[in-house]
């Protein structure tokens, strides 16, 4: 039996105790957030992996959507947390590209959050209205230098990954563009859909699949430096365009100081969630080249996503804001 002393002093030791334990043992719950409004293609991947994620975590997962200024707010709720993987980013490779292009960067990819697992690349599509005259990449830039203002293009946010992708078509195709910033993807898309925007470079979601399937937008290209096999009969945009190329990898982070093993754990949950095959086909069909990478392996990935952004920030002479 332990001494009266001894008794005392892990009494005492108790409240310190607790009040240092990770708020992941003092809690059930594991926060997702997504940077963008619900109802996006981001939004539906994160509910998919979230179900799989909670059972092999044993810990209730829900998806928290943090939407505005091109998913910093979302970005930064992550970033403030405790790194204890209770709060968890599932963001794209915009969360690269965005705080290069600002003045004042809001974070810093490479600093201010970990690596926790990467889920697989998803190519960006180049998306019109059925009111739009063109058919190809070719006319859609030619059809575009007609209108007094350019053609009106939504994207989730200015520096979000739709706005670089744009802006890129600018630079490099000579594409004349009215960018619209929205507040995420869904309302993007809704505004498409309704015809308030022409065009869109994004992944796509449910809605717009729908609205593909039954002639109301077109596909007139991918953004990848060659055809995506998901895709196949869909040109890339580079065949038009050399040179042009957007990242699009997804993954998960951590707020900075989150320790590798518990990052590991979490890598793992992700890792069986992809891996099952009713969630990878659902995947697949966001065109998503599902491919888990653990945290260092991601890491790699998140730095040469760094190195190329500023690479071509410098190309286009692109002037951060």
């Amino acid at each position: 039996m332990l001494k009266r002393r001894e008794l005392v002093r892990l009494a005492a030791l108790a409240p310190i105790a607790a009040s240092v334990r990770p708020l992941w043992a003092q809690q059930n719950i594991t926060k997702l957030c997504v940077p963008y409004s619900a109802g996006g293609a981001m939004d539906v991947m994160a509910r998919i992996m979230a179900e799989s994620m909670a059972k092999t975590l044993k810990r209730t997962v829900i998806v928290e959507n943090k939407a505005g200024a091109a998913a910093v707010i979302g970005t930064k709720y992550v970033q403030a947390a405790p790194p204890d993987g209770a709060t968890l980013l599932f963001h794209n490779s915009g969360y690269v590209a965005t705080p290069l292009l600002q003045k004042a960067p809001a974070y810093d990819p490479l600093k201010d959050l970990d690596p926790v697992a990467m889920v697989g690349n998803v190519p960006n599509f180049l998306i019109v209205h059925e009111s739009v005259p063109a058919k190809t990449v070719p006319e859609l830039i030619a059809y575009s230098r007609t209108l007094p203002a350019g053609i009106e293009c939504g994207n989730a946010g200015n520096n979000s990954g739709g706005h670089i992708s744009a802006i890129m078509l600018e630079k490099l195709g000579g594409m004349k563009i009215l960018h619209v910033p929205f507040k995420g993807g869904s309302e993007v898309a809704t505004a498409l859909i309704g015809g308030q925007v022409k065009m869109q470079i994004s992944s796509q979601n449910d809605s717009l699949m729908g609205q593909i399937k039954a002639g109301k937008l077109r596909v007139l290209g991918v953004a990848t430096s060659k055809r995506s096999d998901l895709a196949p009969d869909v040109p890339a945009i580079s065949e038009f365009i050399p040179g042009y190329a957007i990242d699009g990898w997804y993954g998960v982070l951590a707020p900075a100081g989150t320790p590798l093993a518990l990052r590991a754990t979490l890598a793992n949950a992700v890792k069986v969630a992809i891996e099952q095959p009713a969630n990878k086909e659902r995947l697949n069909q966001f065109y998503m080249d599902v491919g888990w990478r653990n945290p260092t392996e991601f890491g790699k990935v998140i730095a040469s996503s760094v190195a190329y952004y500023r690479k071509m920030i410098d190309t286009l002479g692109l002037v951060p804001q």
